[in-house]
């Protein structure tokens, strides 16, 4: 037996046995090497099922592994995430000590316009039935004669209330360097909850109604009172007028269509309430001309990416815990921070 592979026995009040090799290879109390766990969570995070996760690895590696085994291994690391992200979130609203000024340090922006948008999505959780995760997504904005591209896209994702995800909101901020930023570009629907976060995160910001929901407003009050043709006629001659920020005279049409006489239903006037109460962030044409973007996408495209492909397939319910562990693994990995992230965990 060589000198590496003799247990060394400790006699304190509990006999333990440990093996040097095991400390040299870094072997936690898994049989598996830390490569091998990080190997193993990552599919389990990209794979929309454990089991299935679990099969893959094992076939491709030729190392067993059970979906019990991996599903407690994404647990404990989605854990240890959560924990750190929870200190960052924390130390970027409080005043900072002298052991934390790095934590505090300048970080230059992929862009000078930088956007953030803002949504939520459900998920299904044991014994709490359908709840809420609030998503957040920063892209950088690239401007060209074409118009506005978002690139280098983040994410921060967790069943949090609206005034911890604020928070959360602000450190992911902070560490794409929006506080730096030339202008931010704040694009989401009407949510109010939504704008009041905007507002206290960013002090000079440009506020910017998704298109596509001031368009659903159009198409509401169209369906109310117009055939199907004649509704999408209506809803196209609107939107080339909402395009150059004429809402006066898109308001006017809708007067046409229902006389001062004749009572408004109840949806219709919700989608009046909405257009009117966004006005302010509607002015489409001078957004367009300034190369900030006109759609909240990303952040829909987040919901579906970072939490829907994952975490809402047939019959899947989650414990609190293991599915504000898998947001934080799945943001960490869509944000292109895996390795990184990963390396700081204990």
């Amino acid at each position: 037996m060589s000198k590496w592979s003799e247990p060394i026995i400790t006699a304190t009040l509990v006999s333990v046995v440990f093996f040097p090799l095991d400390h040299r290879l870094k072997l936690s109390r898994h049989v598996w090497s830390p490569k091998t766990i990080q190997q193993a969570v990552r599919l389990a995070v990209e794979i929309p099922s454990h089991r299935r996760a679990a099969d893959a690895f094992s076939e491709l590696t030729g190392v067993a592994i059970t979906k019990s085994s991996l599903q407690r291994l994404c647990e404990q690391a989605g854990s240890q995430l959560v924990v750190k992200q929870a200190a960052e979130a924390k130390a970027v609203v409080s005043v900072p000590q002298r052991d934390e000024v790095e934590l505090r340090k300048r970080v230059t922006p992929d862009s000078e316009v930088m956007s953030v948008s803002a949504d939520g999505v459900m998920v299904c959780l044991l014994k709490e039935g359908w709840k809420e995760v609030k998503v957040a997504s920063i892209s950088a904005v690239e401007q060209s004669d074409e118009g506005a591209t978002l690139t280098h896209h983040s994410y921060r994702a967790g069943l949090w209330e609206a005034s911890l995800y604020g928070q959360h909101l602000w450190a992911e901020a902070c560490r794409r360097g929006l506080e730096n930023a030339k202008t931010v570009v704040c694009v989401s629907d009407g949510a109010i909850w939504i704008w009041n976060l905007m507002f206290m995160c960013f002090a000079y910001r440009v506020e910017i109604l998704d298109w596509w929901h001031a368009v659903q407003r159009l198409w509401t009050i169209a369906n109310a009172c117009l055939t199907p043709a004649a509704a999408a006629v209506w809803v196209i001659q609107q939107q080339h007028t909402l395009a150059h920020t004429h809402l006066r005279d898109v308001i006017h049409q809708v007067r046409l269509l229902y006389p001062r006489a004749t009572p408004l239903p109840q949806e219709v006037r919700q989608a009046l309430a909405y257009l009117f109460a966004n006005r302010h962030r509607m002015r489409y044409r001078h957004f367009r001309q300034a190369g900030y973007p006109i759609g909240s996408g990303t952040v829909e495209s987040a919901c579906k990416v970072v939490v829907q492909q994952r975490m809402k397939q047939a019959g899947m319910r989650w414990s609190r815990k293991g599915a504000q562990a898998m947001l934080a693994l799945r943001c960490a990995l869509l944000s292109d921070r895996w390795h990184h992230e990963w390396s700081s965990l204990p």
